[in-house]
């Protein structure tokens, strides 16, 4: 005769029940368990991604303007190459074909430094070099050169009135040229090294008729490219050594730019290594801001010196 309990299940079948929802449970814990990690992992997956795509943006819009780099960026690559090498044309032999890389990491070179087009303020204008001079008096002797004392690019406001944003305190103006030209020797034309314009680099200190303070980061090449042994020291010296192109009257560029410093730092508490990016301003790079954590190295590229394109590659700790 079978013995039943109260509810009348017999001791057997009363087990298997216990022993099921036993089962069930755990069945139910794993379950909830899982869907807790694997949700984890989905946000963490996506923020991670989020943050890739946003500091690929930050990069990706300054890269793309970064045309004043080339050859007036002295930065050797992973190989002691200059990064910013540039010649155009690709039946010169004026320097090697090999590809350019420049890899950040925090054991290695840690900052990355390019100057570009600062488009916010407007496109590039012609500047008239005359401007910038006044002449004190003309000599009676016809023979005699009359003297031009340099006054300001912004005299009579011309910079402001040619591009308005651009004489404000704190802009980086550039003045070049589109005359490439090459080192002088005993020899003549050094072919061995590309051709490329003289370039100021300059900072708005006032309103008015005021000089540019010079930029003199060590990176910047501010050599005559004629004569290497001389630098070009302000925008007097600029406007008077420029070559002639297509006559006697020199064309001279004047644009904004900007000068952007990215750089790894390790957090002291976590450890992990950030992409930081700064501006030069006031004659030094500004409070950075954050454009990525938890990096393990960035890699920045061109495919050849003929290239102007600057690729690059963000990698993440992990991936």
């Amino acid at each position: 005769m079978k013995k039943l309990n109260n509810k009348g299940f017999t001791l057997s079948e009363l087990l298997v029940g216990v022993a099921l929802m036993a089962i069930v449970g755990m069945v139910t814990a794993s379950f909830f368990v899982f869907s807790s990690k694997t949700r984890n992992e989905i946000v963490n997956d996506i923020e991670d991604k989020t943050d890739s795509i946003i500091a690929e943006r930050v990069l990706l819009k300054d890269l793309k303007y970064s045309e004043p780099s080339f050859n007036n960026f002295s930065l050797s690559d992973d190989t002691g190459r200059n990064f910013f090498d540039f010649e155009s044309e690709r039946s010169s032999k004026s320097m090697d074909n090999e590809p350019r890389k420049y890899t950040m990491s925090i054991t290695g070179k840690k900052d990355f430094t390019v100057m570009i087009v600062n488009e916010k303020l407007g496109s590039s204008v012609m500047y008239t070099p005359r401007s910038a001079y006044k002449i004190p008096y003309i000599p009676t002797d016809p023979n005699v050169a009359a003297p031009l004392n340099f006054v300001s690019l912004n005299q009579g406001n011309a910079v402001a009135q040619a591009q308005p944003l651009f004489w404000q305190p704190g802009v980086l103006l550039m003045l070049d040229t589109p005359a490439m030209v090459r080192e002088m020797t005993a020899f003549g034309p050094n072919y061995n090294r590309p051709a490329r314009s003289p370039i100021f680099v300059g900072e708005v200190s006032a309103m008015g008729e005021t000089r540019l303070t010079p930029v003199k980061l060590n990176l910047l090449i501010r050599t005559n490219p004629m004569y290497p042994n001389e630098t070009i020291e302000n925008e007097d010296s600029f406007l008077r050594e420029i070559p002639p192109m297509g006559g006697a009257a020199p064309l001279v560029r004047l644009k904004a730019v900007s000068i952007i410093k990215y750089y790894l730092d390790q957090d002291s508490k976590t450890k992990k290594v950030n992409l930081w990016r700064s501006i030069y301003k006031g004659s030094q790079f500004t409070s950075p801001s954050l454009v990525a954590y938890d990096i393990d190295r960035v890699e920045f590229s061109r495919k050849d010196p003929h290239d102007s394109v600057v690729y690059f590659n963000i990698v993440r700790t992990g991936k």
